[in-house]
């Protein structure tokens, strides 16, 4: 995967592009695949891969055949560049042909994923020859293939010692072309280490733990597109790469200690396409808050909106993610400047989004049947496997109104009784009394959806539970039936729908998991806290590139053996990249109160680490570093008036 901006690169490990091996390979302009297939042959052959670097900005592909050495190196800008060199490492002459394979189909990702069946089965485009290479063209789409030396196919004689150098660049039409592939290469590579520096560094004495935070980062600049609204990372690769609502506001807010900027690009753009009007195919309502954005041919046909409003939970989660910004960086006037979007968004709480008025906010499906961040159709059932009637109101989106209300109440103190009475209501209505668990939902009836899921994690890091019961379901969720060793389960390993490989029946996300942990830390529940964020990061490594992925397999942790890959993830992903940060800060105990400019740090013991620096650490406007001991902490840079009070 390679990424920079708008423009994406999937592809195997030998740098072929084959969709007929995996859908998603390509080179993908937003949503559709402007580039489809991409092969180097060799005498009519691939040659054989022998070795794979990639570095975030670029990747160098080392393959062999036919007596020749081949390199590939690829980064990508506003298109893909790729130097293919053929070298003769051996002693004799050497005839061999070169054949660079292309096609484009100008797919549109939701055809391919399946979303949009009438687009499923793309028809390749045929080329035409140009001056300085080839084109397709189809229905206004126009890809370049540029070759230097001219040509796709080279007969070639190469003495021992010698080699042939052919540059490729694909580009859309209106791109330019990069000149040089030098200065190129380096700009797509220095990105990264420029982003680094703005974000917050942690070293520890753990280097697999060090790649591992190290690829976080990377990742979610790589993920990341620019608007003139700021920075705004997309959910994942390749089907999500995309800006998403939920999954932005939930990243963004677990990072603002990292980079605040990505909360800041964030909120500014969600806000900026706030819904203002009633429009039934897009679900778009007054105040209401974007679930996704998309391009390309399923726009254009009528087929798909360009923005879909179809989710229950990003507009509660806009609050959320902006009075949680205001409270870490003490950026009042950037709050001021979005607070008529939330204001919008309140409203729209209180009235489309609970059209019952019980103060609960509830979905009655439309493109998505579930309109939670679990939102397969089959993720909200009974216990017995049979339909919960719609309009349902989850339990995690009560929590985030609550959370969101407490956050305006800063503001408008009139909120806090609603806040405390949604508090009240809920530890009442959803708390099942014989399971000692939260329910997954109430349904049209108001009945509790008795499901034991993973949904609960939630309220605990939204703050919405009673104290004991937020100790008993912290227990629950930690019991055999909801941890697996490496994870917490999104359903009960004993529920009649469980599958550990299903997409929300019983697989584990790393961001779900996420906030239970950081729910656990902040009730008190330390020990526990640290066990479950070791575990994730434990499965984390095993992954390759030591990336997390978007999920894995609820199997049982058995010892010596790797969690089980869910088959279509998405890798890199966001909000699982963001979970490793939530991992770390909840062991160390972080806590802020930026009024005071004081941020306190209680670390507990943890096998991941017994020493780790932490540098560039955004708060309150400033930039602070420190150092943790096993639980003794040593502050570092600290600005004037700054302080961090520790504590074991």
């Amino acid at each position: 995967m390679l990424k920079n901006d708008r423009f994406f690169a999937v592809s195997a490990r030998d740098g072929s592009m084959k969709p007929g091996e995996f859908a998603g390979d390509g080179l993908w302009s937003g949503d559709t695949r402007i580039l489809s297939t991409l092969r180097v042959l060799v005498d009519g052959v691939e040659p054989t891969a022998v070795g794979l670097q990639a570095d975030d900005g670029s990747a160098t592909f080392e393959l062999e055949g036919a007596g020749v050495h081949v390199q590939r190196v690829r980064f990508v800008d506003e298109g893909l560049h790729e130097r293919i060199t053929v070298a003769n490492r051996g002693s004799t002459n050497v005839d061999v042909t070169l054949d660079v394979e292309v096609a484009a189909d100008f797919a549109a990702m939701l055809g391919i994923r399946g979303a949009v069946p009438e687009l499923a089965s793309p028809v390749p485009v045929p080329a035409v020859a140009a001056v300085d290479g080839i084109r397709f063209v189809r229905d206004g789409h126009l890809t370049r293939v540029i070759t230097q030396p001219h040509g796709l196919k080279h007969q070639l004689r190469l003495e021992p010692g010698e080699e042939f150098v052919l540059t490729l660049d694909v580009v859309p039409g209106s791109a330019q072309v990069t000149l040089d592939f030098d200065s190129g290469l380096r700009a797509a590579r220095d990105i990264y280490p420029r982003w680094a520096a703005e974000c917050m560094s942690v070293r520890t004495d753990n280097p697999v733990l060090n790649e591992l935070l190290d690829q976080a980062i990377a990742d979610i600049r790589m993920l990341s597109n620019s608007y003139d609204t700021g920075i705004y990372p997309t959910a994942g690769l390749p089907w999500f790469a995309v800006p998403f609502g939920r999954d932005t506001l939930i990243s963004s807010t677990l990072l603002l200690h990292v980079n605040p900027e990505i909360a800041r690009g964030v909120l500014r753009y969600l806000a900026k396409h706030q819904g203002k009007r009633v429009d039934e195919s897009s679900e778009e309502q007054p105040g209401k808050v974007l679930h996704e954005v998309r391009t390309g041919e399923v726009v254009e046909r009528g087929l798909w909106p360009h923005i879909l409003y179809g989710t229950i939970d990003a507009t509660a989660l806009f609050l959320c993610a902006l009075t949680e910004t205001e409270d870490w960086t003490h950026d009042h006037r950037f709050a001021d400047e979005l607070w008529p979007a939330a204001e919008a968004a309140l409203a729209w709480c209180g009235t489309y989004g609970d059209p019952d008025g019980d103060g609960y906010l509830e979905a009655d499906g439309g493109r998505a049947r579930n309109q939670g961040w679990k939102d397969s159709d089959d993720s909200l059932t009974n216990t017995d496997g049979g339909e919960v009637a719609r309009p349902a109101a989850l339990c995690e989106v009560q929590a985030y109104l609550h959370r969101g209300l407490v956050g305006m109440s800063r503001r408008k103190p009139a909120l806090k009784e609603r806040a405390a009475g949604l508090k009240r209501r809920f530890n009442r209505d959803f708390w099942i009394a014989k399971e000692k668990f939260i329910a997954q939902a109430l349904d049209s009836s108001k009945h509790q959806v008795q499901a034991i899921t993973s949904n609960p994690g939630h309220c605990l890091w939204m703050r919405i539970l009673d104290r004991p019961k937020a100790a008993q379901v912290a227990s629950r969720l930690l019991s055999p039936e909801l941890f697996s060793g490496w994870g917490i389960r999104t359903l009960s390993d004993r529920a009649v729908n469980y599958d550990p490989c299903a997409y929300h029946n019983g697989s584990v996300w790393p961001f779900d998991t996420a906030l239970a942990v950081a729910g656990m830390r902040q009730y008190g529940f330390a020990k526990e806290a640290e066990r479950t964020a070791r575990a994730l990061v434990e499965a984390s490594v095993n992954f390759p590139l030591h990336r997390p992925p978007e999920l894995f397999c609820g199997d049982v942790r058995t010892p010596g053996e790797a969690p089980r890959e869910y088959l279509t993830t998405c890798t890199p992903q966001l909000w699982s990249a963001a979970a490793m940060f939530t991992c770390v800060s909840s062991i160390l105990g972080l806590e802020a109160d930026p009024r005071r400019k004081t941020l306190r740090v209680a670390p507990i013991e943890t096998a991941l680490w017994h020493r780790i620096e932490v540098t560039g650490l955004h708060f309150a406007g400033e930039r602070l570093d420190f150092a943790v001991e096993g639980t003794q902490v040593k502050a570092g840079r600290l600005p004037a008036g700054m302080r961090i009070n520790s504590a074991v």
